[in-house]
């Protein structure tokens, strides 16, 4: 079964992080790079997808197999990470709040993106 997190309009597959790194190398492809190397708890938490079809017609029409999707789960606490090359975004998002962070105007979406889950996604 997968997590409640993901879309249910669509089927995934696990994949693991090498898989992620050499498949999806576009925009925030490093957000996964810089939670393994400076939030190891988070990352040693994440879960990695890949859509793979669409099983319920959407407004989109088709499997979004160019993104990239992580769930994170301990147990107490749970969220997603999507990183969408169409918009480019990274959408971060649990139950109850979702943020959609891309490059704007020099920000560093990284930074933002790390505080978001430390802040928001991370309280219990």
């Amino acid at each position: 079964m997968t997590h409640f997190l993901l879309d249910s309009s669509q089927e995934y597959k696990e994949e693991t992080f090498n898989e992620v790194k050499t498949r999806y190398v576009l925009f925030g492809k490093d957000i996964f790079e810089i939670l393994k190397e400076k939030e190891t708890e988070i990352f040693n938490n994440l879960k990695f997808y890949k859509a793979t079809k669409l099983i319920e017609k959407t407004s989109w029409g088709k499997a979004e197999m160019e993104n990239s999707y992580a769930i994170y789960d301990d147990g107490i606490k749970s969220f997603g990470i999507q990183l969408e090359p169409m918009t480019p975004v990274i959408c971060l998002h649990n139950e109850r709040t979702q943020i959609e962070i891309g490059d704007w105007d020099g920000n560093d979406y990284y930074a933002e993106a790390i505080k978001f889950i430390k802040e928001e996604l991370m309280k219990p």
